[in-house]
């Protein structure tokens, strides 16, 4: 780790320890519970037995189509997580939990499409090639936290904020450290299905062990999605953010 990436990750396990508590019970109601549910939808997914990938392709879209506002509701209730994790440690100022929540929620909906932007420069970047897709999301990262921190900015200051806050050595701090949170909570899912699939194996009973892999999947997912609001916020601050918090 640089020395950059190294501060990042020590503030985030700061900010973890000031507030587990509230951070354990805000992942596990717009994490862990969400992604729980989109488990369950991809659990039914039906693929067909083929190795075509245009007909795979088209099934995955067919699903997709057909669950749209099912993944479109869980994608913006963890987008509402991160932002309350923003506004518990750039914007708490003393409020409680509830105000905090109930600041971010008047917030959501610029919060929102901020976030659309920033998604469709995602996905123009990797239309391009993978290198300026993961370019345009290090570099558009930082602007909901700065929103959240300052929301009087506005939407266009906040992506200029976020953009200047990782510019040179802080985005590729952000990007090993995302890069190192998916792949550690990518492995932890493969170990623990592993496990659980020997255990069904021994016990001869697959269906039995199918919902515990289900919310261990969940929580390890939701543990991540956390891992990352935290430093986003960390590497916010560490730009020079003033140090705020409930």
């Amino acid at each position: 780790m640089s020395l950059t990436s190294r501060g990042i990750f020590l503030d985030a396990v700061s900010l973890f320890r000031a507030e587990r508590e509230l951070l354990i019970a805000l992942a596990g109601m717009f994490f862990v519970v969400p992604m729980l549910g989109a488990v369950l939808l991809v659990s039914g997914l039906q693929l067909p037995a083929t190795q075509d990938a245009e007909k795979l392709r088209e099934a995955i879209m067919a699903f997709y189509d057909a669950n749209l506002l099912t993944i479109l509701a869980i994608s913006l209730v963890m987008d509402f997580g991160s932002f309350a994790i923003f506004n518990l440690f750039l914007r708490g100022d003393g409020r409680t939990l509830g105000q905090v929540l109930l600041l971010a929620l008047k917030r959501f909906g610029a919060f929102f499409v901020l976030n659309t932007i920033a998604g469709l420069l995602f996905s123009f970047g990797l239309s391009l090639f993978v290198i300026p897709g993961l370019y345009m999301l290090v570099r558009t990262w930082l602007a909901g936290p700065a929103f959240a921190a300052d929301p009087a900015i506005g939407i266009l200051g906040a992506f200029r904020e976020g953009w200047r806050r990782s510019a040179g050595v802080t985005g590729f701090a952000l990007l090993g450290l995302a890069s190192m949170i998916f792949f550690l909570a990518l492995g932890l899912v493969l170990i623990a299905g592993g496990i659980l699939g020997t255990i069904a194996g021994l016990i001869g009973g697959v269906q039995a062990i199918a919902p515990v892999s289900w919310l261990v999947s969940a929580l390890i997912g939701g543990a991540a999605w956390a891992a990352l609001a935290l430093i986003r916020v960390a590497a916010y601050r560490l730009g020079g953010a003033p140090r705020q918090g409930i």
